[in-house]
């Protein structure tokens, strides 16, 4: 019984609760990019300025069925997004990096086609390896060949 009692208290000793985390960077055009994540609720994609988001994901409840994370591994690098698909558009705040490329920002896709991409000013603003502890959806986006979403966003201009 002892036995029993202390390993339960050593595993939740260790067992680190996930709290609610920002990603926020500001981007090269001023405004700024966030996601907020929180165990339990829908991810947040907000871009904008400070004190007027221009965006706000999801819009509704059926929107949030819409929240993906991707990640890609290929020679010499690796990337790792969350994507907010809203129509025909998708938002995704991207870190990643291979030979000769690093981007850490916002991309964002129409019908799978980049169209626009701002580099984050400040590159340790966040983590974003650090999503993989929330339980978001992986994007099946990832199961096609050619995933548009998970190599170097420069590829696609």
């Amino acid at each position: 019984m002892n036995k029993t009692l202390l390993g339960m208290v050593i595993i939740g000793v260790s067992a680190t609760p996930v709290m609610a985390a920002e990603f926020t960077c500001q981007l090269e055009n001023k405004k700024y990019v966030s996601v907020i994540v929180d165990p339990g609720k829908t991810p947040q994609y907000r871009y904008g300025t400070l004190a007027k988001p221009e965006i706000t994901l999801p819009l509704n409840e059926k929107g949030a069925r819409n929240i993906f994370v991707g990640q890609g591994h290929f020679i010499a690098g690796e990337s790792l997004y969350i994507r907010f698909q809203n129509g025909p558009y998708s938002y995704l705040l991207y870190q990643g990096e291979g030979r000769g490329w690093a981007f850490k920002g916002l991309a964002v896709y129409k019908n799978n086609k980049l169209i626009n991409k701002k580099e984050c000013q400040n590159w340790n603003s966040f983590d974003l390896y650090d999503i993989l502890n929330y339980q978001i959806r992986t994007d099946p986006a990832l199961e096609l060949y050619d995933s548009p979403y998970s190599f170097d966003p420069n590829s696609n201009e």
